[in-house]
């Protein structure tokens, strides 16, 4: 598996050849992370991918659900064969956090995502 590396501003990266791309679990690591950032429609070529941000950030009680779609998202990422641990916090801020621990075709990966909505 190879993937453009993204910036600290989630933009390609370009001017320095090779390395600026990903490979193996660093590459499914970014795929993890992007995937997880995308809201749903905004994906120009797959209307239907991401998750609806808007819909669970403006409603209270509804982090069980999101925990569930955030799986979903993870679980349907190339390679990823299943989720050991999964946490997510949601602040008043509409700040989250997402930590996991999933299982792959190319080994174990700890992955965390922080996001300010």
């Amino acid at each position: 598996m190879i993937v453009r590396s993204l910036d600290a501003n989630h933009d390609w990266t370009f001017g320095a050849g090779k390395n600026n791309y990903r490979t193996n679990l660093n590459a499914l690591a970014q795929n993890i992370q992007t995937r997880l950032l995308c809201f749903l429609g905004d994906c120009f070529f797959d209307l239907t991918a991401g998750i609806d941000w808007w819909f669970y950030l403006g409603s209270r009680n509804r982090q069980d659900e999101l925990q569930m779609e955030v799986a979903n998202v993870i679980l349907s990422t190339e390679n990823v064969t299943s989720i050991e641990n999964l946490e997510l916090h949601l602040d008043s801020q509409r700040k989250i956090s997402l930590n996991y621990t999933v299982d792959t075709a190319l080994g174990r990966l700890d992955g965390e995502v922080l996001y300010n909505i």
